[in-house]
């Protein structure tokens, strides 16, 4: 096999995934421990009764009122208790409210016990609320519409979730892995050692679904009772290492400036998913990375080379970054996850520095600001471009017009910038697919395809289909999630036009350019002599 470029990226890339494969491995399926004298054992398996107990406490710290007492259960099975509680009346002075979780055997020997904060405080949730009328959505509640200048207001925490460990692993003393030793209580029995059940609970690194804001009371207002659920959810070794080991990571991820739904988004696709998928995921993401940054090559390789740009729709350019820029501005409004905003910030200054590419705009000290000079091919292609882009546009207004019309009028927004860009975005997703096309004329018209970058498109298509995996894992807006399939669409036309107008990588085409689009010199060369020997000569349509 020639050794190449994109051949080494591969290797690393397997070679990466191996790694990252096996340490999940160790994670999930840790080695049990066989030597009596040097392992730490269960005392409990895993049909063993337990119940869970919770109370309130005092601002001295000492026990309460009793919230709850769950049935009895099982450590393969868990539990989950539903009811409303009144909070205390603290949580509606800005104070912190603790509770005191109290793990008990059948017998009622206690056996675990901790301290969880179930009030916390973050920026209010904001209101969606329609222009016209003012009238707000039925969910929200009565904050402003302009959140950001307001203070933290509480948020209760509705559903509590305590994790055990439901697989009765024999551990070596002394190498206890260390997400878990601070979690592990070790007991003395005789010339052995064992641990009591291995319990985790964080609520900070719950969802953000499961903390409501609490609702503005006077002091002439009842306390209103809030819901509450305790649920005890069995898991593995492995999936407990990982929640402890994000928890542990809670504060460099904010350091690093994390929101908490970024911090969400990891730990579903962490967490939230069964071994092999999350072992899919990785083995995905490996790849999507190699194909990224081999289309990010190719493609800068292209437009920084080319001498000249006939043959290439410039309104499409114009389109593509339009488009990535509203998209990205878009996603930032909606808060999705900055594994889907970051990529598509830098595809966004990528489409702006080839527009400036293709409309030959320049910048220096000396001459200023200035536009190049098109060739009679460009100026040719841009004839077609447009002819084929007025029929476009005059079919896309109207459409566009009354969809943001509908929107005004029957959708809530927050703002009146959020309807502008929720407009601008359904636009640019729902007729994306029409405004793609220029391209695919042109290559009609020219009966070619010799002047596309397909090293680029080839990786730029791969990566295509491994959104459509990513677009039902990722959280993301709907339209973005469509937006990925309509792409495959537009791939596969353009594989179907390089197959109706196969390319000889020996001759140049009218546009001094040839199959291999690797050596974009040599291509300008060729050119120039095959202009002196025939320069009335037309592309003849390939059967």
């Amino acid at each position: 096999m020639k050794l190449s470029f994109a051949n080494v990226l591969l290797f690393a890339g397997l070679l990466y995934f191996g790694f990252v494969a096996w340490s999940l491995w160790e994670v999930f399926f840790p080695r049990n421990c066989h030597s009596d004298s040097d392992c730490i054992k269960p005392l409990w398996s895993v049909d063993d009764k337990f119940y869970m107990e919770a109370y309130f406490l005092d601002d001295a710290g000492n026990v309460g009122r009793r919230i709850l007492k769950t049935v009895p259960f099982s450590i393969s099975e868990g539990v989950s208790s539903q009811l409303n509680v009144t909070p205390p009346k603290k949580a509606y002075r800005n104070e912190t409210v603790y509770i005191q979780l109290r793990l008990s055997s059948i017998s009622g020997e206690p056996t675990w016990t901790s301290r969880v904060q179930v009030i916390t405080y973050r920026e209010p949730v904001q209101t969606a609320f329609n222009l016209l009328s003012g009238q707000k959505t039925a969910d929200s509640d009565e904050t402003e519409n302009n959140q950001k200048d307001q203070p933290s207001v509480p948020f209760w925490l509705s559903i509590l979730r305590v994790y055990m460990l439901q697989t009765p692993v024999s551990f070596t003393r002394f190498v206890l892995p260390v997400e878990l030793a601070h979690l592990i209580r070790t007991k003395q029995m005789g010339a052995h050692s064992g641990y009591a059940p291995v319990l985790y609970v964080n609520p900070e690194m719950q969802k953000s679904a499961d903390w409501i804001q609490i609702p503005r009371k006077s002091v002439s207002e009842d306390y209103s009772e809030l819901g509450f659920t305790l649920s005890i959810e069995p898991s593995s070794v492995g999936k407990l290492r990982l929640r402890s080991m994000l928890g542990m990571m809670n504060e460099q991820l904010h350091a690093f400036g994390f929101k908490q739904k970024d911090i969400d988004d990891v730990r579903q696709l962490l967490v939230d998913t069964n071994f092999y998928f999350l072992l899919t995921t990785m083995f995905v993401s490996v790849f999507h990375l190699l194909f990224d940054f081999l289309a990010f090559k190719n493609d800068i390789s292209f437009w920084r080379k080319a001498k000249t740009t006939a043959g290439l729709s410039m309104r499409t350019v114009v389109w593509r970054f339009f488009s990535s820029l509203i998209i990205f501005l878009h996603l930032r409004e909606e808060r999705s996850s900055m594994l889907v905003v970051i990529p598509m910030g830098i595809s966004t200054c990528i489409e702006l520095w080839k527009l400036a590419r293709i409309s030959k705009f320049s910048v220096s000290l000396r001459g200023g600001i200035s536009w190049g000079t098109r060739t009679k091919e460009e100026r040719e292609t841009d004839e077609l471009d447009a002819k084929f882009m007025y029929w476009l546009i005059w079919f896309m207004f109207p459409l566009c017009l009354a969809g943001s019309v509908y929107s005004l009028l029957y959708l809530p927004h927050r703002s009146w910038y959020s309807w502008c860009l929720q407009t601008l975005v359904n636009g640019v997703y729902a007729f994306g697919f029409l405004l793609m096309t220029p391209q695919l004329f042109l290559n009609y018209r020219l009966k070619s395809v010799a002047h596309l970058p397909w090293k680029a498109l080839t990786y730029k298509a791969f990566n295509t289909f491994i959104d459509d995996f990513f677009a039902f894992i990722i959280v993301m807006p709907t339209s973005h999630r469509i937006a990925c399939l309509r792409d495959d669409v537009i791939f596969m036309i353009y594989l179907y036009q390089r197959w109706l107008y196969p390319v000889d990588k020996s001759r140049v085409n009218e546009f001094g350019q040839k199959g291999d689009e690797g050596d974009v010199e040599s291509k300008t060369l060729k050119a120039k002599e095959f202009k002196k020997k025939a320069p009335n000569t037309k592309v003849k349509k390939n059967q």
